[in-house]
């Protein structure tokens, strides 16, 4: 049975894949020293996490061994004489129901169950949570989304994953506060590993020793980036939206294709945003100053700073996303597009046909005068695309 178990459950958006490149880079070595990441590869807690959560529609498409992720680490956990971590953001939205069942399952093969959570500022995660939607298909403009988180009800699910004291409350039951450990990611201008040795603190694991330079790059997109890329999700029907063409669109075309198109300009949270985004976050520190949990950092990281001058994605203009699409499709070995909508239509086919299972079928012409002008459109991407003329 293991000594301890750290239950590392979000938020999302808080250093995540930073704090995973690291544990997984150096896992061997952790091993050696008493932390098990129990499964072969990262992906493994995500399986787990889905199987927790309960998450039907994509548990139900995998496979025998994939859906025992979660049962196999609890029994290398039982096997293991030392501490554990197991940690992924998905667990953080998990029903209450789940939640309880995971933390009684975990205690079966630990002595003692840590919760961990680590937390961002509320004004750099609105940002990155609606790139990272857009990554992943979003349609939604910039501000429409701040407006929905604003509602609340509009949003459910980007609270489901950042309401800090409810993630707190369905994952705490029965947990005396000091395994609780709240880890509070550093402000702008703190050396780049602190997050990294303050999550070392917390499992109690030597890392001075180790590289903290990470594998991933870091595919984070400018404005124009980010609003060419919701102009061509727009492009492409729902029901021909493919998890392989999601996977690849947020992964190799963000990272390599997509990012520096455009020049670098990052993300600020508008002015009219920030008196409410200030007033959740002071409410989600007063909350987390009055329970007895271990806090890890400073709860001060929380409250953002004075709102920064810049643009948002909705204030760029169609020359700038068209300059944008046009050195893509360079990068994609494409033809100058002859409008901004013929930019869009040949990114968004270049997107499908790379992870489309079979060629599209050809294209039958019609009668040029009985065409709309976007299907007119979308033909023209696609001939030169297959190299027709």
């Amino acid at each position: 049975m293991a000594r301890r178990v750290f239950l590392h459950v979000g938020t999302a958006k808080s250093g995540t894949t930073y704090l995973h490149d690291l544990w997984w880079q150096h896992h061997e070595t952790l091993r050696h020293r008493g932390l098990l990441l129990p499964g072969a590869v990262m992906r493994e807690h995500f399986l787990a996490a889905a199987v927790v959560k309960g998450m039907d529609a994509l548990v139900g498409r995998l496979s025998t061994e994939e859906r025992g992720a979660w049962q196999r680490m609890l029994e290398q956990a039982g096997k293991w004489h030392d501490d554990v971590l197991i940690s992924h953001e998905h667990f953080s939205d998990s029903p209450p129901e789940a939640a309880r069942r995971a933390l009684a399952e975990v205690s079966g093969a630990a002595d003692e169950v840590h919760l961990v959570l680590t937390v961002r500022d509320l004004a750099r995660v609105l940002p990155s949570a609606w790139q990272q939607r857009v990554k992943q298909g979003a349609r939604q403009p910039y501000g429409a989304f701040l407006d929905a988180v604003r509602d609340g009800a509009a949003d459910r699910k980007f609270w489901r994953y950042q309401d800090v004291p409810a993630i707190l409350d369905r994952w705490t039951v029965g947990l005396p506060p000091e395994r609780v450990h709240v880890v509070t990611v550093p402000p702008p201008g703190a050396p780049r590993d602190e997050l990294w040795r303050r999550a070392a603190h917390v499992l109690d694991v030597d890392v001075d020793d180790l590289s903290t330079d990470p594998r991933l790059p870091n595919d984070s997109l400018g404005i124009v980036e980010a609003e060419l890329l919701r102009r061509v999700n727009a492009r492409i029907p729902r029901q021909r939206r493919t998890l392989e063409l999601t996977r690849y669109a947020k992964g190799r075309f963000a990272r390599d294709v997509l990012a520096g198109s455009a020049r670098p300009e990052p993300f600020v949270l508008p002015g009219e945003h920030a008196a409410w985004v200030r007033a959740r976050a002071d409410g989600i520190v007063a909350d987390l100053r009055r329970r007895s949990y271990d806090v890890v950092g400073d709860l001060d990281d929380l409250l953002p700073a004075a709102p920064r001058e810049g643009r948002t994605p909705d204030e760029v203009d169609d020359d700038e996303v068209r300059s944008a699409a046009t050195a893509v499709l360079a990068r994609l070995d494409r033809p100058a597009p002859d409008s901004l909508d013929d930019a869009l239509d040949a990114i968004a086919a270049d997107l499908e046909t790379r992870t489309s299972p079979r060629r599209p079928p050809a294209v039958t012409r019609a009668d040029p005068a009985q065409e709309s002008a976007p299907r007119s459109a979308v033909r023209r991407a696609v001939r030169r695309l297959t190299g027709r003329s």
